[in-house]
């Protein structure tokens, strides 16, 4: 790497750590990492989880265990996804995936120009039409 790209780079990634969304995704993520009844929660989802891969592995499959466990699966993911620290850090990462998104998005346009605006003319390389 050049050293006037080197320098931009570091001055991008300076400007980005001090950025306001940066700065709140690491306040979130703070709390998600301490809010221990979120943790409790998310760690009985997963141990649902488990016992619903295990229960639907079984060749004998005990399907009101499975709807038991599955009820139980809806009713954690509700509350952890009512909770306010969860939701704090899912908006949070929301803001950091726009800004990656736009990054990659602007360096797409430099690496294939063509591809701006998200379509090359060729649909074959494309899903649809926005």
């Amino acid at each position: 790497m050049n050293e006037q790209l080197r320098i931009a780079l570091e001055n991008f990634l300076n400007a980005l750590r001090d950025s306001e969304e940066v700065v709140r995704y690491q306040n979130a993520k703070a709390l998600y990492l301490t809010d221990s009844k979120l943790g409790a929660l998310i760690g009985e989802y997963n141990l649902q989880g488990q016992l619903l891969r295990d229960e639907g592995s079984k060749e004998e499959r005990d399907e009101a265990r499975i709807a038991e466990i599955t009820t139980k699966l809806t009713e954690l993911y509700d509350e952890i996804m009512a909770n306010e620290t969860m939701a704090d850090m899912q908006a949070a990462e929301q803001e950091i995936s726009a800004i990656v998104n736009d990054v990659n998005r602007g360096m797409q346009s430099i690496l294939q120009p063509e591809m701006e605006g998200g379509c090359s003319g060729n649909c074959s390389s494309c899903s649809s039409c926005h």
